[in-house]
C-alpha cells in the first residue's frame, strides 16, 4: 500500500507546488495522472521516488507511506529498494555503455549474489521480449529501445511500486504498444504503477483510477466515460488513438535534396534523392523509431554532415556553414540548448535587434510571462520546450526545424504550438517538424515524409 497523507511541496520563498495531496494506491494498482503542463504531475512522481526530497530550497509538509513506512528521513538507495523510476528521456536513467550491465548495474550495487542476478535476469527474459538488446551498446539503440530497457531494469530492481513519468512521449506506435504490453505485465504481477501521461489513448484500458491534476491539487477522479466526453472541456489529449490526416507528399521545388546519405552503425542507410520542398510550407517528418529522422536534421541543418549531402536552394547549392547560419533548431532534448540564468534571457540569446514588443508577444503567447525571471531549468519539461521554442519564434531563419515539439506537452499548450508555428510560416521560409504525435501534425502539417521509404539495408543499391 501506498499512501500519500497532506503532501505539500514548496520551492523556493515558499512557493507552493504540491497543495495537500492525499492518496492510497493498493498494491499492483495502476493510477494515471493527468492534466495540464506545470500542474504538478511530476512533482508528485518525484516526492514518490524521493528524489524532490534533494531538490534545492525544498520544503515538504505531510508523509509518504510504503506498508507504513515513512520515506521521509529515508536514504534514496532505502527508497530505490521498493520504488523504481521511468523519466521522460530515458538517458538519464543509464551508468553503463553496455546494455546488458546496465541491467544489471543495480543489483551489483546493492551486492546482490551472482546466482540471484541470473535468476532475475532468466525472470526478466521470460516476460519481455528484449534478448535482442542484451551486449549491445546504449548508443546504438533507438529512442524506444532506451525506454524498453529502462522499464526492464525496474522490473529486474526487484521493486514493488514504479512510477512513470511522460514514459510514451517520444515513442512511435510500435513502441506504444510494447510499452503497454510490459506495463500489463508489470501490473499482473503485482507492481504498482503510478503513471503521468499527456498523451492518454494507451492506457485508458489499463488505469484503474484516472486522476486529474490541477494547480497541485488531485481535483478531480475521472471515469472513462468522462475522459472521452470530456476531455477537450479539461485540457487532455485524445482518449482516442488518432489516425494521421495530412497527405505523404511534397509540394514545391525551393528546397531541393539531390542526395543525402548516412549510414549507421547497425548497417542501415538513410538515402534521399530528389526531394524538393517549398517556400511556405510546414512539413511533418514521420516514421518509426530509430529510421533516422533526428539524422534527416542535423543533416539537414549542417550540424552532422559526412560530406556526402548535395542540397539546393533557389539554384544554390548549400554547403555546411550555409546551412547552419541558416537554420534554428529546438532539439528534442532541450536541455542541450538551454544556457542562461532566466527564461527572458534564454529567448534574447544570439537574437539581433528584438523589440520588447516582440519578446512580450511571444512571452505572452506561449504563456511565459509569469516565468520569465525564473531559471530555465526550474522549469517542467513541457515549459522548457515552450522556452526552446519562444527562441527559435524571435528568429527569423529561412529554415526552421522542430525535433519532438510537443513532447511532454499537453492539449492545450500543444493547440498553442500548432498555431504560433503556423504564424511563423511565411512565403520566406520553411519549416520541418519531427514528431510522433499525430493530433499535432494533424493540426500543424501541410504534408507529411514518411523517412521509412528512404531506409534501406546498406547491402541493397
Amino acid at each position: 500500500m501506498l499512501t500519500l497523507e497532506n503532501l505539500s511541496l514548496f520551492y523556493g520563498q515558499d512557493k507552493k507546488i504540491l497543495d495537500c495531496i492525499n492518496l492510497n494506491v493498493a498494491d499492483g494498482e495502476c493510477i494515471l495522472l493527468t492534466g495540464e503542463s506545470g500542474s504538478g504531475k511530476s512533482s508528485i512522481i518525484n516526492s514518490i521516488n524521493g528524489l524532490a526530497f534533494e531538490y534545492e530550497n525544498a520544503k515538504f509538509s505531510g508523509n509518504i507511506k510504503v506498508d507504513n513506512k515513512d520515506l521521509k528521513g529515508m536514504e534514496l538507495y532505502e527508497i530505490s529498494l521498493m520504488i523504481s523510476s521511468v523519466f521522460q528521456n530515458p538517458k538519464t536513467h543509464f551508468f553503463n555503455v553496455d546494455t546488458t550491465l546496465e541491467l544489471l548495474f543495480y543489483l551489483e550495487n546493492i551486492g546482490l549474489d551472482r546466482k540471484e542476478m541470473e535468476s532475475r535476469m532468466e525472470d526478466m527474459l521470460r516476460l519481455f521480449p528484449i534478448k535482442h538488446l542484451l551486449g549491445r551498446s546504449i548508443f546504438d539503440l533507438s529512442g524506444g529501445e532506451k525506454q524498453i530497457l529502462c522499464v526492464a531494469a525496474c522490473y529486474i530492481s526487484g521493486c514493488k511500486i514504479i512510477v512513470l513519468d511522460e514514459p510514451s512521449s517520444n515513442l512511435d506506435d510500435r513502441y506504444i504498444d510494447i510499452l503497454k504490453e510490459m506495463l500489463q505485465i508489470l501490473k499482473n504481477k503485482g507492481i504498482t504503477l503510478i503513471i503521468a501521461e499527456h498523451r492518454i489513448y494507451y492506457l485508458t484500458d489499463l488505469a484503474d483510477r484516472i486522476i486529474l491534476v490541477r494547480k497541485g491539487e488531485l481535483f478531480k477522479e475521472l471515469t472513462k466515460d468522462e475522459l472521452l466526453n470530456s476531455e477537450r472541456q479539461l485540457g487532455l489529449r485524445s482518449a482516442i488513438k488518432t489516425v494521421l490526416k495530412a497527405q505523404n507528399k511534397s509540394v514545391g521545388n525551393d528546397l531541393t535534396v539531390k542526395k543525402l546519405e548516412y549510414k549507421f552503425k547497425d548497417g542501415f542507410k538513410l538515402k534521399i534523392e530528389d526531394i524538393s520542398f517549398g517556400l511556405g510550407n510546414i512539413y511533418g517528418i514521420t516514421g518509426k523509431n530509430g529510421c533516422g529522422k533526428s539524422t534527416f536534421i542535423r543533416v539537414m541543418t549542417g550540424l552532422d554532415d559526412k560530406g556526402k549531402s548535395e542540397i539546393i536552394f533557389n539554384g544554390k547549392t548549400l554547403n555546411k556553414k550555409d546551412r547552419l547560419k541558416n537554420s534554428s533548431l529546438v532539439m528534442q532534448d532541450v536541455n542541450h540548448q538551454l544556457f542562461t540564468d532566466s527564461v527572458e534571457e534564454e529567448i534574447k540569446l544570439g537574437v539581433k535587434d528584438l523589440s520588447q514588443d516582440r519578446l512580450d508577444k511571444v512571452l505572452y503567447g506561449l504563456e511565459l510571462t509569469e516565468l520569465k525571471d525564473r531559471h530555465p531549468m526550474s522549469l517542467s519539461g513541457g515549459q522548457k520546450q515552450r522556452v526552446a521554442i519562444a527562441s527559435v519564434l524571435c528568429k527569423n531563419s529561412r529554415f526552421i526545424f522542430f525535433d519532438e515539439p510537443t513532447s511532454g506537452m499537453d492539449y492545450k499548450n500543444m493547440i498553442r504550438i500548432s498555431k504560433l508555428i503556423k504564424e511563423m510560416s511565411t512565403k520566406d521560409n520553411i519549416i520541418f517538424i519531427v514528431s510522433h504525435d499525430i493530433e499535432f501534425l494533424n493540426e500543424t502539417a501541410d504534408s507529411i515524409l514518411c523517412l521509412e521509404e528512404f531506409t534501406t539495408p546498406a547491402s541493397k543499391k
